[in-house]
């Protein structure tokens, strides 16, 4: 079990999914969470009660992390409530499923700009506060930037621009004691939602996974806690594929 000993992780799309389990996740380790979302509030504020009814701290922040202002004020306010940014979690995003030919100029700017840009700008907003003391970065990418699949025209280049990103920032970042991994999940569904009889593709592309299943998000908030942790102190530049072995294995034509 990792101990973060009130370290201060701030965690973007932290209200629902998988942000939702990673915010739970590290505040059940000692982490104080810095939650940021977007546009819904409400579930921001249910997210952090339950993390405070659980016995953890947390502080609810609105910011849009395309815009560097925005994002250096959300930055300025952490660090004045909380004195620091010890751990960043790049969680938020956006998609569009569509074909490279049918995808909009607007919907690739807005998956890029939420992906790849999102990270970008908070990243080395935050980097800023740890040039001193150290941190630990982790970007949420996707299975989908290690491989192609039907519908990801603008999703997966924006995710595998994430991950070029990560290697990037570990590299030039090292020499301040700042570690920089990512996770790539696969499909990702709470275990007893039936899920299944909604996505009834999707149910029968997770049965030819090679672990038959699709992953839950605290799989997700687990290898995030882990990268994060001083357990993975001698790991930098590297993303963690949690996608049930689909990697390897599947491959779909449109």
């Amino acid at each position: 079990m990792s101990n973060f000993n009130n370290q201060v992780a701030l965690v973007t799309g932290g209200a629902k999914g998988i942000g939702r389990a990673i915010c739970q996740e590290l505040a059940s380790n000692g982490a104080r969470i810095a939650l940021v979302y977007r546009h819904d509030r409400h579930s921001a504020e249910t997210t952090a009660m339950e993390i405070v009814q659980a016995g953890g701290q947390v502080q609810v922040y609105q910011a849009e992390l395309t815009e560097r202002s925005s994002v250096a004020n959300l930055v300025n306010q952490v660090v004045a409530d909380w004195g620091g940014i010890d751990i960043l979690v790049n969680n938020a995003g956006a998609s569009a499923h569509a074909s490279l030919l049918e995808l909009s100029d607007s919907q690739w700017q807005t998956v890029l700009q939420s992906n790849a840009t999102g990270c970008f700008i908070t990243s080395t907003e935050v980097a800023k506060v740890m040039l001193e003391r150290g941190g630990s970065i982790i970007s949420i990418a996707g299975a989908s930037a290690h491989r192609c699949y039907p519908g990801a025209g603008a999703f997966g280049p924006s995710k595998a621009a994430i991950v070029n990103l990560t290697t990037q920032m570990a590299m030039e970042w090292a020499q301040y004691g700042i570690r920089v991994n990512g996770v790539s999940p696969g499909p990702i569904r709470e275990a007893n939602s039936g899920w299944q009889q909604q996505e009834k593709v999707l149910a029968e592309e997770v049965s030819r996974l090679p672990l038959s299943r699709a992953g839950t998000p605290l799989e997700v908030a687990k290898a995030v806690s882990y990268l994060a942790s001083d357990d993975a102190g001698y790991t930098t530049g590297q993303m963690l594929i949690v996608d049930g072995g689909g990697v390897c294995t599947w491959y779909l034509a449109p």
